[in-house]
Formats: C-alpha cells, structure tokens, sequence
C-alpha cells in the first residue's frame, strides 16, 4: 500500500496509548535514572486522554484527528513531556486539512516539520540524549524511503528510533533535569527516547495490518 489511510492512522493512535498504558513501569523506571520517575505515568494521562478523544465517533479529515489528539495530550500531561508530544501532534495536524491519506513523502514532511518544532521548543538537538534521538533518526529515514510503500518506510523508521532510543545509553544528558544528573545516565536508555520508539513501533504495527 502507497498511502497510510484514516483508519491506519486511528489504528496507530490506539495501539501507541495501548503500548504506553502497558509499559508505563518500564518507562518510570528509565526516568527515575536521571529525573523524577513519572515519564511514563505522565504519559499515561495522555494515553487515557488520547483513547477519550479516539472514542469519538465523527466524521473527520486527518487533520481533525491529529489536533484533537494533540490538545488532548497538551490538556492532560504536564511538563516537558506533555508540550514535546502536544507539539508533535498539532504539528503533524498541520499537514492533514482535507486529506484522508498520507504518502511516505507525507509523513516525511509532516514529521520533519514536528521535528524542528520540537528541538525549537526545548531548546534540543539530536545528541542531547532526549527524545528527540528517537525521532530524529525515525524521520531521516522516511526521508530515505520517501517514495517507498508506506508499510517498508514505516518499518524502517520504527527500527531507526528504536536503535536511536537504545544509543542514548551511551549519552550524556545535556537538556532538561537530566544534565544535573548525568552521572547516573550511564547505561540507561532515555526514557523519552523510548516512549518515542513506541510511538514509531504502533505505528510500523498500523501500516502492515
């Protein structure tokens, strides 16, 4: 298939609050290496918010999916957690007004704007061991398989941010609550960056169903 569909796109949604709720411990744990533990159940709150909004039975564009999602994270989940994935969505909704399908190169432009909103906003780049080390290999990648079928592309992408959230083992926090405890980052995965790699994994699931 060329193109990631509505229905896709609900399915993706769905699987990734699903994947949150499921693995909110793990991601607590990742935290708590070098912040205060609650990534994963602040991101829970938005899962459960993000299921609330799926619930909806609309008629509606991708657009209108996208940014009742995005506000339903901003509304729900608080710190840096709830402004970087709100920013993701509402970003991602900018791209789909009318439209009730999107293309590799679609979701490479809709990603990649996401992208640059989100290292603006936190003040990050790739390297800083946040989440953004996920996305931003996720997004090279689509740009990489721009004219590939969506299902190959997706795959790629999700196999680019779990390998990018597994490097930041490897990394120091310089951003955030992180930097003022980098001596214990060593060997821990960002729990950000792991989030993001879920994100990437429901939707490769979405696309190949």
């Amino acid at each position: 298939m060329m193109t990631l569909t509505l229905p896709q796109l609900r399915a993706w949604l769905s699987a990734f609050a699903r994947d949150v709720l499921d693995d909110h411990d793990r991601l607590n744990a990742l935290d708590a290496a070098t912040g205060d533990g609650e990534h994963g159940s602040n991101l829970a709150r938005g899962a459960a918010a993000i299921q609330d909004a799926l619930a909806e039975d609309r008629d509606e564009d991708i657009a209108t999916l996208l940014r009742s999602v995005g506000m339903a994270i901003v509304n729900s989940v608080g710190g840096a957690s709830g402004a970087l994935y709100g920013t993701l969505f509402l970003r991602l909704s900018d791209h789909g007004s009318g439209r009730d399908a999107w293309s590799t190169n679609d979701l490479h432009a809709a990603f990649g704007d996401a992208l640059r909103a989100m290292c603006e906003l936190g003040r990050v780049r790739e390297g800083d061991r946040t989440l953004i080390d996920a996305l931003a290999p996720a997004v090279a990648q689509l740009s990489t398989h721009r004219d590939a079928p969506v299902a190959e592309s997706c795959e790629a992408a999700a196999l680019a941010a779990a390998a990018g959230a597994q490097r930041t083992a490897q990394l120091k926090p310089r951003a955030g609550r992180g930097a003022y405890a980098s001596g214990r980052a060593g060997g821990h995965v960002d729990a950000g960056a792991a989030s993001m790699s879920l994100l990437f994994a429901a939707l490769s699931r979405a696309t190949c169903a």
